[in-house]
């Protein structure tokens, strides 16, 4: 079988955004590279063929929940910084109010 779905991990290859993924299929009604019902109607699939793309398919939602694991600890990250932050801002003003207080 010669283009088997690998390709995907690598470097070169153009991973197409969620929002490209989304208007495709609001403008085709299924995926791309994967043929329509209509389209398997009428000239059927070749089943080594048809698992290819849909192993393709199934990279491409593993690099998409790899992506989507990074941006949601990136976001932790943030917030215990942001909570440290906050943190040391009332530290520094219940220390300022002390000072007042004098």
């Amino acid at each position: 079988m010669e283009n088997w779905s690998d390709f995907v991990f690598k470097e070169e290859y153009k991973l197409p955004t969620i929002a490209e993924v989304e208007r495709h299929i609001k403008e085709k009604g299924h995926l791309e590279n994967i043929p329509s019902e209509e389209e398997v109607l009428k000239n059927g699939i070749n089943l080594g063929e048809m698992n290819a793309k849909l192993l393709q398919k199934i990279e491409e939602l593993t690099l998409y929940a790899i992506k989507q694991n990074q941006e949601i600890e990136n976001l932790k990250k943030q917030q215990i910084n942001s909570e440290e932050i906050t943190e040391k801002v009332q530290k520094m003003q219940t220390e300022i109010e002390r000072i007042k207080k004098r």
